[in-house]
């Protein structure tokens, strides 16, 4: 079993539970910020960073999704790609939607994280900690 330790992220004037994951494909990576979201069914990344990781949108199975989009269900395109927490890497489901914001993060859900990972969120102490399943 394989521990991970982070710190809440202050943004503005709230903590929230905000990691660094690498995002790769293929032998194309990069590093980008994540939300971890208990509530969200699945890995959401906005659209733009399957153009980077060299991924058409075209070619995937399309998948709608609520409760981001306040007006209507979001549209996202359903793939696995490697997450890598830590250097340590795991093929997972995500959901690449141009319906989420450009300017957040991206989100770690319950199918790819959290059936990967026990998760303790210690808001007093301003940490999290994952143990991997394995």
């Amino acid at each position: 079993m394989i521990k991970h330790r982070f710190k809440y992220v202050k943004i503005g004037s709230y903590l929230r539970p905000i990691i660094p994951v690498t995002l790769q494909n293929e032998k194309i990576s990069f590093a980008y910020l994540a939300l971890i979201d208990s509530g969200a069914d699945f890995n959401i990344f906005h659209g733009e960073l399957a153009s980077i990781l060299n991924i058409d949108l075209k070619r995937l199975k399309t998948i709608q999704f609520g409760g981001i989009n306040k007006d209507a269900p979001g549209v996202g395109y359903y793939t696995a790609i490697e997450i890598g927490v830590q250097d340590q890497f795991f093929n997972t489901p995500v959901v690449f939607s141009h319906d989420i914001s450009d300017r957040g993060y991206g989100i770690l859900g319950q199918q790819g994280f959290f059936n990967l990972f026990k998760v303790k969120f210690d808001f007093a102490a301003k940490s999290i900690q994952l143990k991997t399943n394995r």
